[in-house]
């Protein structure tokens, strides 16, 4: 099997490793150990914000360069929050260099490069605590979020003031470090120009009543909405100036999208009653690599686990699935009882028409929980080389992973839907 190779991480660490190289041989030699080490860790915080700055455009060219979304979204919360500690390195490290290997304060040579830092500083770190903070409401830590782009503005005059001390902007690692701030401002107007875009334009024509749920129907207003998605892709869903992720819930290729919205938050709660037909949205997308199939070119042996809102992905399948298929799947549904699974009776009757496809309850509330033992008999009768497709809260996937460990890493697919820490 050929392994696609993705060009993003590889074109970055070679960046990374260029820029601590260019630290080593150019700022250490000329200021000393301390100060280059203090460069460094500044270099390398401004390359991360750059680096996360591009990680949160909403373009096909992440996916392409990166993999699925939902994975480089994870990567972008793990460098966020990585950041603040490389950065805080640099700020106990710059005022001790200068103290002991130039003999002199910071104060001494007060420069605009001083309060621009601390600026940038204090504005980026608050941008990041806040994103962790579960008191925020989703809407405000969106505007906030906005924030890190604010702070790399500033902190990108703070390095072009202060780095004369250190290097040349003209040497490799001033060239580095240039292209780093083309990255990180060019993916600042990105997302500015597509928060104002907000989207392809559609218009709600049907919406459903699930259960704990709405399903709304959406039409593209122009000739051409987004481009046509696979099965189990999500999109970008802006109503009522926010935006949410959500997993497109009609079958694959299909004009009219379907997406499900259940109650999760003030917005979603005030969707249940707020959205209408005519309403008017936007979307972006489609995203995503968690596209179970079904068919002739399907794997033989499927395992399908939908925990919650979980089940979208695979309503998308089955909803274009053939009667007919070259393999067999079961569903498993982990839910409290049957009036907590959002169209239970449309899964059932598509189980009952499709001899390939087995719908397996696991309600708590008949005693059937999806425990440990559950998922270990689960394991126990399946033939080898069954693909396994989890989605649904982040305790219940993790929990069925630690259970198929002895299943090949290639063969368990896991939907990373929580997009924010909550």
């Amino acid at each position: 099997m050929l392994l696609r190779v993705r060009w993003g991480p590889f074109v970055l660490v070679s960046a990374f490793v260029g820029l601590a190289a260019s630290v080593l041989f150019l700022a250490v030699p000329a200021s000393g150990w301390l100060t280059g080490l203090a460069v460094l860790a500044g270099a390398v915080a401004y390359a991360m914000m750059a680096t996360n700055l591009f990680l949160a455009i909403r373009r096909p060219i992440l996916e392409k360069l990166f993999g699925p979304l939902d994975r480089v979204y994870a990567a972008h919360r793990v460098i966020g929050t990585s950041i603040v500690g490389v950065l805080g390195v640099h700020v106990v490290l710059i005022p001790i260099a200068s103290a002991v290997e130039r003999g002199e304060s910071l104060l001494d040579n007060l420069s605009v490069a001083i309060p621009l830092g601390v600026l940038g500083t204090f504005l980026l770190v608050g941008s990041i605590m806040l994103a962790h903070s579960r008191k925020v409401p989703y809407d405000r830590w969106q505007r906030v979020h906005m924030a890190t782009g604010g702070a790399f503005l500033v902190l990108t005059l703070h390095m072009v003031i202060a780095a004369s001390g250190w290097f040349s902007l003209a040497s490799p690692m001033g060239g580095l470090l240039g292209g780093f701030a083309l990255l990180g401002l060019g993916s600042f107007v990105v997302r500015l120009v597509d928060k104002a875009r907000g989207g392809a334009r559609y218009t709600v024509v049907e919406t459903l009543k699930r259960e704990r749920g709405l399903e709304v129907v959406l039409r593209p207003e122009e000739a051409r909405g987004i481009a046509p998605h696979r099965a189990g892709q999500f999109v970008f869903l802006t109503a009522n100036d926010e935006t949410h992720p959500f997993t497109v819930t009609s079958a694959a290729g299909v004009e009219q999208l379907s997406v499900l919205i259940r109650s999760s938050g003030d917005w979603t709660d005030r969707a249940q009653t707020g959205l209408a037909v005519a309403d008017r949205v936007r979307v972006d997308g489609p995203f995503g690599a968690f596209t179970p199939s079904v068919g002739v070119d399907a794997p033989p042996h499927q395992v399908w686990i939908a925990g919650g809102a979980g089940i979208t992905p695979f309503l998308s399948v089955l909803r274009g699935s053939p009667e007919v298929s070259g393999g067999q799947v079961e569903l498993v549904i982990a839910a409290r009882h049957a009036g907590d699974v959002p169209c239970w009776d449309e899964l059932s009757t598509l189980a009952s028409t499709r001899s390939w496809l087995t719908l397996t309850p696991a309600f708590s509330a008949r005693g059937g929980r999806l425990d440990d033992d559950a998922v270990d008999r689960l394991v126990a009768g399946k033939p080898e080389g069954t693909e396994w497709y989890l989605c649904g809260p982040v305790g219940l996937t993790a929990m069925v992973e630690r259970r198929l460990q002895h299943v090949p890493d290639a063969r368990v697919h896991r939907e990373l839907y929580q997009w924010r820490k909550r």
